[in-house]
């Protein structure tokens, strides 16, 4: 054994008392050394210490060589004598006290091994009169156990925050001296042994039923999991160290809670009041037992929660046991707790529901919640958790719109503020939205305004100007909310509709959305923007990769789903429903900042570089999907909340008049978004009984049109590529034309590209640049398009592009060090190409600050076109701009419409069929759908560039101006259609109508069933279909002039809908022929 002390030890830090003496009780931070420890103790090298060898002087003249070894022995054995007793003397007074003031379950759940092994460094400490505070580590690093002196409120949450960052511990056991003396708490790492065959046959299964026979059975409704083979197979996924100590008592109730919490996320509490613990010699003192069962959550996180919430609490944890057992359904966990606590004075069984109700809901709670929470704790009046949650969201909801203006101020800043200085205003803004929203005490509307009255009051006493700017926006905020899953069960996150107007709306786009909606959860919120009662459009995973980042995508988060949305609205022009987006913001930057720091620490240790940082980045990978996942899990969860016409769910959620009674919100992948995602996310709808759960989200794997096997967007971008380049005089299947691409060969628009590119024109595609979030290839021969497909087919990023595949002027860049990420982000700008096609970044890379970086030293462009085949890469201004200078663009509503078209004939097809039968149908499905949409590209293609050679210099007749017109026209026009014809025809009229917006092969197969679909969403399809082919057979200038009269005069339209009725009927006629 060795010790080591650690930088921060302080010498003198603590009285230097006896072990048996009782040391008082505090809060302070503790200082630590830390023994290495082999078996739970020992040494690195088998647990030997390498003791320096002693050199004797040879300055004994006086004795010959002889005598002075023999001198020299005998020294050594008195020494070794001497030493002994003293250890003797020491253990005596140690080992008494250790046997009696450990409490029996100490011995019961530790091997002797650990528990004698820390047994020997508290004698050694004992003789050194050194206090005991130790940090053990095992060499192999599958146990830490921290030794403390005594125990305090708090010591459990200081403890969990010094342990190793790199991984989280599989399994803990805290326990305190009779005494409270002394605390010792193990956690272990790895996985625990799971329970042999021959010991479940023989020990475990025997026992229990055993148990079970003398003690009556189990609890009637769950006495189907205590059969024997349930048992059997139950404890066949437990480990033995869980099995050899568990009580029956405490193995029955933790098997009806695993049941419980298995395969759905959820967190189960189980509160046993008055709990006898045998361990306490003060009979006065209560205690409580807290049984816990977690689904696949963070040990290390779950752990931190807990003992960060009894620590603001002040609650006193006798004893924590973690086991964690595997839930083989998702190939997961169930990690399952107990926790003793020290009741404190006067506490009731109401405030013990509210901590049962707090630590189940406390997985899915942010950090800033918890950090309010816990500050507010300190303070006479404080937030309950569930106000902490409320205030977390306002201020991450609000923290853009605060800063659009003259404000400065950082999100952290914005909320510490509020429960620091303000914190009555904030407990009171926070209770009126439980109150407005309460399912069964709900305020009425003369009670809210006078609450709402009196609050505002308060607020305009404020004498800062930005804080009480900012608690008047979350006061209105709250005022006008529409709805909330705020009351809902095991709810994920919290889901707020917000009031629209509530929002600052950016300049130069759509108006007022239909509805925003807002959830909020750990690490992650999420807007979701739409603007019609039925809408499409992709959900988006943004994860910044450094804080800068992270705040300027905070700043911008709903700027950017606003942008977003009123683009795929603009681009949903062909289909029934109307434009949305949703983006999800992840913080998972500081992953990465762990990640650098392990590395540093463990090759500093003399680890092999290349191998600890690959290690390291499998590892931040894996938690950084687990963390995105679970963020796509809590903001698909919480929209379901609020979107379920379920009577059931309605109880918990109360709406104000201006929420709609049903909301039809249909979602599709991009960016980050994987098949993983969109399964359990349509898994999820029909778990919970969504009526169009096949329909919620679109391009699933197996039964769905997946955007990026079959290159759906990308068809459609090239499409509008070709048709430019023609219009250009640049023939693409005739002479050559170079190109420069932003985003990767592994990602869905980019990747897809190259594989048209090469498939329809083959060489003449030079591709001379091309850059992802790994680095960028540039070769001005063009980059070798075998070496590009070899990336796409194996979804490779270009750092595993094959450099020499590079002609001698070619260049990789990566994005690793500083010279190549700006090589890397002015890639676009830098290289000369015919045409440049944005199909990844992000949004508004080129602004209105930056965008002469795109032209050349003389002013020209640096690529005459650009196809936007990335949503909103270039800001608005920026694009005027660059229009002005001649750059012909193919503005992003058009050039990647073909992807959510796609989502779209996916899901009437859904909404028409079972799965099953979509599943064989969808081979002849898919040939139509990507046929039609070659041909919305095409036909949207050709009356862009025929308007813009009429075109008279104006922004109206740009190319980006003419998409405007296109999109805003055929919303127009069909929003009027759609009013029109519920007054004007009759059901099987528009259900005529309805079919002919049909492909020909999903009329024939389930044309029959279009009366199954909401009305609303038969007529919005009839309308869409009747605009985009006046549209694309008139020409634009004829739907204007029709659209701009009927709309100044009301005129009716049955004449018109008429015309395209004639016109669809004959093509129906040709499709039968």
């Amino acid at each position: 054994m060795y010790l080591v002390k650690p930088p921060h030890w302080r010498k003198g830090a603590f009285p230097r008392l006896p072990l048996p003496l009782p040391l008082p009780r505090r809060r302070a931070a503790t200082p630590m050394r830390m023994l290495c420890a082999g078996g739970g103790m020992g040494g690195e090298n088998g647990g030997v210490v390498k003791v320096p060898e002693l050199k004797r002087e040879k300055s004994m003249g006086w004795l010959n060589s002889e005598k002075a070894d023999l001198l020299e022995e005998a020294m050594k054995k008195s020494l070794v004598h001497d030493l002994v007793d003293h250890n003797r003397e020491s253990a005596n007074q140690v080992v008494p006290w250790f046997l009696e003031n450990m409490p029996e379950d100490y011995f019961n759940q530790l091997s002797k091994e650990v528990w004698y092994g820390h047994l020997r460094a508290l004698n050694a400490l004992f003789e050194m009169k050194e206090s005991p505070d130790l940090l053990l580590k095992s060499p192999c690093d599958n146990f830490v156990t921290f030794i403390k002196s005594h125990n305090y409120t708090g010591l459990v949450d200081e403890m969990i925050t010094e342990l190793p960052k790199r991984k989280s511990p599989t399994h803990a056991r805290l326990f305190t001296s009779v005494d409270c003396v002394l605390a010792i708490n193990v956690f272990g790492y790895g996985e625990q042994k799971l329970a042999r065959e021959e010991d479940i046959e023989e020990r475990y299964l025997a026992s229990m039923l055993t148990f079970l026979q003398n003690s009556g059975g189990p609890p009637e409704e769950h006495a189907h999991l205590f059969t024997e083979d349930a048992m059997r197979k139950y404890m066949s996924m437990c480990p033995s160290s869980y099995l050899n100590l568990c009580s029956p008592q405490r193995f029955i109730k933790q098997r009806i809670q695993y049941e419980r919490v298995q395969g759905n996320e959820l967190v189960d509490v189980k509160v046993s009041r008055n709990y006898l613990w045998h361990s306490r010699k003060d009979e006065d003192e209560k205690y409580t037992l807290l049984s816990i069962a977690t689904h696949n959550h963070s040990p290390r996180v779950t752990l931190e929660n807990f003992a960060s919430y009894m620590a603001s609490a002040n609650l006193d944890i006798e004893f924590l046991y973690m086991d964690r057992i595997l839930d083989t359904h998702e190939s997961g966990h169930v990690d399952v707790l107990s926790i003793l606590l020290k009741d404190p004075p006067n506490m009731h069984d109401k405030e013990w529901e509210e901590i049962r109700s707090d630590l189940e809901r406390i997985k899915w709670v942010d950090t800033a919640a918890l950090e309010a929470f816990n500050y507010s704790r300190t303070q006479a009046t404080g937030l309950t958790l569930q106000q902490a949650e409320i205030l977390s969201a306002l201020c991450h909801m609000l923290h853009g719109q605060l800063n659009s203006g003259t404000m400065d101020i950082t999100l952290d800043k914005m909320l510490t503020s509020v429960y620091g200085h303000y914190l009555a205003i904030a407990i009171d803004i926070c209770s009126l939205f439980e109150r407005r929203f309460h399912p069964t005490q709900g305020l009425t509307k003369q009670e809210e305004d006078l609450e709402y009255e009196r609050i505002s009051g308060r607020v305009s006493m404020v004498v800062e100007e930005t804080m009480r700017t900012t608690l008047d926006k979350m006061l209105t905020v709250v005022k006008d909310a529409r709805k909330t899953n705020l009351y809902v069960p095991q709810r994920k996150g919290l889901g707020i509709s917000v009031n629209p107007a509530n929002l600052s709306t950016p300049k130069h786009v759509a108006g007022l959305p239909y509805g925003v909606l807002f959830m909020h959860g750990r690490r992650s919120n999420l807007f979701h923007v739409r603007f019609r009662e039925h809408s499409r459009g992709g959900m988006r995973v943004a994860t910044p990769n450094s804080p800068q980042e992270y705040t300027l995508r905070s700043l911008n988060h709903y700027e950017e789903a606003y942008g977003l949305a009123a683009t795929q609205h603009a681009k949903n022009k062909d289909i029934a429903e109307g434009g949305s987006k949703a983006v999800l913001l992840v913080r998972t930057h500081d992953y990465d900042d762990i990640k650098a720091m392990q590395t540093h620490q463990r090759v500093k240790q003399g680890a092999n570089k290349n191998e600890e940082e690959q290690k390291i980045l499998e590892e931040a990978k894996t938690a950084r999907d687990g963390l995105i996942f679970r963020s796509v899990r809590m903001a698909a969860d919480s929209l379901l909340d609020l979107i379920i016409p379920d009577p059931e769910l309605e109880k918990y959620i109360k709406r104000t008049p201006e929420a709609p009674e049903q909301e039809f919100v249909y979602l599709g992948p991009d960016e980050q978004i994987t098949p993983t995602h969109i399964n359990w996310i349509t898994d999820q709808a029909k778990l919970r009984h969504l009526p169009y759960a096949t329909a919620f989200m679109s391009s699933k794997p197996l039964s769905g049109i997946n955007h990026k096997e079959y290159g759906v967007t990308s068809e459609g971008v090239c499409i509008f590529l070709d048709v430019a380049l023609r219009n250009m005089g640049k023939d693409p299947t005739e002479r050559p034309f170079t190109l420069k691409i932003t985003g990767g060969t592994s990602g869905d628009v980019a990747g897809n590209a190259i594989k048209i590119l090469n498939r329809d024109y083959g060489e003449n595609a030079k591709i001379v640049g091309i850059v992802d979030h790994k680095g960028c290839c540039e070769d001005p021969s063009g980059l070798d398009l075998t070496e590009l497909m070899r990336l796409v087919n194996n979804e490779l990023s270009l750092e595993h592009f094959d450099e020499s595949k590079l002609s001698s002027d070619g260049k990789f860049w990566s994005r690793d060090n500083p010279e190549g990420v700006v090589m890397c982000d002015s890639m676009h700008n830098r290289l000369q190409t015919d045409a440049f096609l944005p199909a990844g970044g992000l949004p508004n890379t080129i602004r209105t600050d930056n965008w002469e970086a795109f032209l050349t030293e003389d002013g020209s462009p640096s690529a005459p076109l650009i196809v936007e085949a990335a949503n909103i890469f270039i800001e608005q201004q920026a694009r005027v701009k660059l229009t002005e200078k001649g750059v012909l663009i193919v503005k992003d509503s058009s050039a990647n419409k073909c992807g959510v078209i796609c989502s779209a004939m996916e899901i009437i097809a859904h909404l028409l069929m079972s799965e099953g039968d979509f599943m064989d149908f969808r081979s002849t499905y898919v040939d139509d759908v990507l046929e039609h949409l070659r041909t919305l590209a095409s036909k949207e293609a050709t009356i862009m560039f025929d308007e813009y050679k009429k075109g008279d210099g104006s922004w109206e007749t740009s190319l980006p101006g003419i998409a405007e017109r296109i999109s805003r026209v055929m919303n127009y026009s069909s929003d009027h259609i759609a009013n029109q014809i519920q007054d004007c025809l009759d059901q099987p009229h528009i259900l005529q109508l309805a079919s002919s917006a049909l492909l020909p092969s999903l009329r024939e197969k389930a044309g029959d069933s279009l009366s199954l679909l909401p009305p609303g969403y038969i007529i919005n399809m009839v309308a869409k279909h009747l605009s985009s082919q006046l549209v694309y057979h008139e020409g634009l200038d004829y739907v204007e002039r029709s659209t701009n009269s009927t709309l100044k005069h009301h005129q009716s339209t049955p004449s018109l809908a008429a015309y395209v009725h004639t016109h669809t009927h004959r093509e129906r006629e040709r499709d039968r022929d």
